[in-house]
């Protein structure tokens, strides 16, 4: 615009014509200058308002809006939850799995004590009954018929009556059985006194005599150091009769003949069952004194 608004040269020295080309020139760098510094100083202002605005923004947004803008590191607790419960749980697993081993540990205890107490009844049945038979074979050569070479009796004398055998359980009473083996005990003639017992305890195991028999029987087999025999006949007298007379005086032989196999916890035990069950006994007594000792 100021090219078109320029007028014609008018004519004059050669002097001016510079002069006068340059004050347009300067005209414009100055127009120039005021329009950059304008524009320059809009920029700024509009700047300005921009960051205003963008803070009052910030201002007004709701806090929800500010956690949002928060780092992903604030959620790290949250996902490490899991883990802090698992090391929480880490001492009752172990407790538990102590508790299950110690309880698998007296179970297997448990199994080899029956294992050994099967053992220990198969091996004291097998004597049983080798004692039986041989007890038997002793009691048929005592029946045996006289030799032909023995002298008949005189023609006069009147026939001499057979030897009495032992007494036979069909025939006889439990309370002569009982007798009749307590003579052959106090006689010494111990085997004939077992027979007799053993046939008073399978002919009457319900007669209150049975209970005696048995003791008897188990009596003349510690006597005769006879530890595991005798231990068999108190413990099946004990199974047989849980509530008899005899049975604090079994435990207490059984006791002793734990001690004399060389288990002296299994004795100390019977004893001590002995004195709780039945502490106002004679065996209770005896026990007491061999816990002592």
């Amino acid at each position: 615009m100021a090219l078109a608004r320029r007028r014609p040269a008018q004519p004059g020295s050669e002097g001016d014509a510079p002069a006068s080309r340059a004050r347009p020139l300067a005209a414009r760098g100055g127009r120039r200058d005021h329009g950059y510094r304008s524009v320059t100083c809009t920029t700024a202002r509009a700047a300005v308002l921009a960051l205003v605005l963008a803070g009052c923004e910030s201002f007004d947004k709701p806090p929800a809006t500010l956690e949002a803008r928060k780092p992903p590191a604030a959620t790290a607790p949250a996902e490490s939850e899991p883990t802090r419960s698992a090391a929480v749980d880490q001492p009752r697993v172990a407790e538990q799995l102590s508790r299950i081993a110690a309880e698998l540990g007296e179970l297997q205890n448990a199994v080899a004590k029956l294992i050994a107490s099967s053992r220990l009844q198969d091996d004291q049945l097998s004597y049983l009954r080798r004692r039986v038979e041989e007890l038997e074979a002793l009691n048929r050569s005592r029946q045996a018929p006289v030799p032909s070479g023995f002298a008949p009796p005189a023609p006069g004398a009147p026939p001499t009556p057979p030897p009495t055998p032992l007494a036979s359980a069909t025939t006889t009473p439990a309370a002569d059985l009982y007798r009749a083996g307590v003579q052959k005990l106090q006689a010494k003639d111990l085997d004939a006194a077992i027979l007799i017992f053993y046939d008073l305890i399978a002919t009457y195991p319900d007669n209150p005599l049975r209970e005696g028999a048995q003791f008897l029987v188990g009596d003349i087999f510690y006597n005769q150091r006879d530890f595991r025999g005798a231990l068999a006949e108190f413990e099946a007298l004990i199974a047989a009769v849980p509530r008899g007379e005899k049975v604090p005086d079994a435990l207490l032989k059984i006791g002793l003949c734990h001690r004399d196999l060389g288990d002296a916890a299994r004795a100390k035990r019977t004893w001590e069952r002995v004195v709780k069950d039945y502490p106002a006994s004679v065996a209770a007594r005896q026990a007491r004194v061999l816990l002592r000792n």
